[in-house]
């Protein structure tokens, strides 16, 4: 119950911290401050659940729930006030509903995402998906691109002029598309390994 209400926290901050900008450099500023705090929130909500015993696929589930909105809030928003083309937020949310759709029907027959019951049977795949060098990479890599965008909102509300702002915008996409194309890269391993659960028997059959 604790980490869920830790994931819960997550969400309502995600659309505070989007309410807040547009609204002047100090509300810009503790909007950045929010979205940094929401993404490393990801990892607080894993520990209360091993910390107090609460872990369970079901909150497995509602903690790649709470993510998938805080990604998903965050990338709509961001394309919205054009910030990046609409197809970026386009490629990562159909990617993340195959994807989930694909672990859906893994967990009806008892796999998880994550942990000893992922539904991940290569080692390769593993190392891509599931283990915590991948996890936490895929983490900062969102924290950091996200964060950087809504600095970069804060200096444009702020009025900071200067030829090095120049600078600043190719960084900006270098962090969206690398970011962009990770989270592709960690789905691959799923649709990939995922195919026996979309296509079933039939897929055996021929293998």
């Amino acid at each position: 119950m604790k980490a869920t209400f830790v994931t819960i926290i997550r969400v309502l901050l995600i659309f505070v911290a989007v309410a807040l900008f547009g609204r002047g450099v100090t509300l810009n500023a503790t909007a950045t401050l929010l979205i940094a705090c929401v993404i490393a929130m990801d990892a607080l909500d894993g520990y209360v659940a091993r910390r107090y015993g609460e872990t369970s696929k079901q909150g497995a589930v509602f903690d790649i729930l709470g993510d998938r909105i805080v990604e998903s809030v965050l990338w709509i928003y961001f394309a919205c006030i054009g910030e990046y083309p609409f197809w970026i937020p386009i490629v990562v949310i159909t990617r993340a509903v195959v994807v989930d759709n694909i672990r859906s029907l893994a967990l009806a027959e008892g796999k998880t995402a994550f942990g000893e019951t992922t539904m991940q049977t290569e080692a390769w795949a593993r190392f891509i998906v599931s283990s915590n060098w991948s996890r936490g990479l895929y983490a900062a890599a969102k924290a950091v691109c996200f964060t950087y965008i809504g600095f970069l909102i804060t200096l444009e509300s702020a009025n900071v002029s200067g030829a090095w702002l120049t600078y600043l915008i190719p960084i900006k996409f270098t962090l969206i598309y690398a970011t962009v194309i990770f989270c592709l890269l960690r789905g691959l391993p799923v649709v990939w390994e995922g195919r026996e659960y979309l296509f079933g028997s039939g897929l055996k059959e021929t293998s």
